[in-house]
C-alpha cells in the first residue's frame, strides 16, 4: 500500500510539470530550440547581394621606350649608332653620329701628292610607328643629317685644307621588330631618300639639289 502511494505522488508531480511548461513551450518555440539551434549568419538585406570584382582588363601593349642600335647605311651615310626615344604613343625620335674617314697618295718622278678627307655625320630622326600587329611595325621617318666635313691636300709643295658643315634631309619608309612591354631585340629595314646638294647619281653641279635613293638595316636592343 505504501509503494502505490509513492508511485501515484510521484506520477502527480511529473503532470502539474508538464501541464505548466507546455503553454510555455507554445507560447515561445523559439525558446524551445535556442539552445540546440546552430548558430546561423544574418542573410544579406535584399537587393545586395554581393557581386563578384570584375576581371582586370589587360595591359595594353606598349613599344619598349628606349632603342639603342648600331645602322648600316642609312642617315649616317656609310653607318651611325643611335638611341632611340619613344615620346609620346608611338612616335620616336632618335639621335647618332657616325665617323668616316679616307685617305689616299700617289708617288711620280714628280714628287708625292696625298689627300684625306674625315666626315662626322649627325642623323636626327622623327618616326611614327603607329601602324602595327605587335612586335610588327610599318615604320615612316623624316628628318635631317648633320655632316661636319674637313679635308686636307698636299703636293709638289702646296698643301692646303678646308672644313664645313652641311644638312641633309632624310625621308625613310621601313618594317621594324620592336619588342612590347618588355627588353627585347630590335630590328629596322627599309629604304630611305637622302635630299641635298649635290645628291644624285647623274648630275654634276654641286649646288643643284638632288634627291639620292638609300638603304639602311640596323640591329639593337629596346628596353
Amino acid at each position: 500500500m505504501k509503494t502505490i502511494t509513492i508511485a501515484t505522488a510521484f506520477g502527480a508531480v511529473v503532470c502539474a510539470l508538464t501541464t505548466f511548461t507546455s503553454p510555455a513551450l507554445a507560447a515561445d518555440p523559439a525558446r524551445a530550440t535556442k539552445s540546440i539551434a546552430p548558430a546561423m549568419p544574418a542573410p544579406a538585406p535584399a537587393g545586395e547581394a554581393a557581386t563578384a570584382p570584375a576581371p582586370s582588363h589587360e595591359r595594353e601593349p606598349e613599344l619598349a621606350p628606349n632603342s639603342i642600335y648600331a645602322e648600316g647605311l642609312g642617315a649616317g651615310i656609310a653607318y651611325s649608332i643611335n638611341y632611340e626615344r619613344m615620346i609620346v604613343d608611338d612616335f620616336a625620335v632618335r639621335v647618332g653620329f657616325g665617323y668616316l674617314s679616307v685617305g689616299a697618295s700617289s708617288t711620280s718622278s714628280d714628287g708625292t701628292v696625298s689627300a684625306s678627307a674625315s666626315f662626322l655625320s649627325v642623323p636626327i630622326i622623327a618616326s611614327y610607328t603607329g601602324v602595327r600587329s605587335g612586335k610588327h611595325a610599318l615604320e615612316l621617318g623624316a628628318g635631317t643629317t648633320l655632316i661636319f666635313a674637313s679635308g686636307t691636300a698636299s703636293g709638289f709643295g702646296v698643301n692646303s685644307s678646308g672644313s664645313g658643315m652641311a644638312p641633309i634631309g632624310d625621308l625613310l619608309i621601313g618594317y621594324r621588330i620592336h619588342p612590347v612591354n618588355h627588353a627585347g631585340f630590335n630590328f629596322r629595314v627599309g629604304a630611305m631618300a637622302l635630299v641635298g646638294k649635290g645628291l644624285s647619281f647623274s648630275s654634276g653641279d654641286p649646288e643643284a639639289i638632288g634627291v639620292l635613293p638609300w638603304l639602311y638595316l640596323s640591329l639593337g636592343a629596346s628596353f
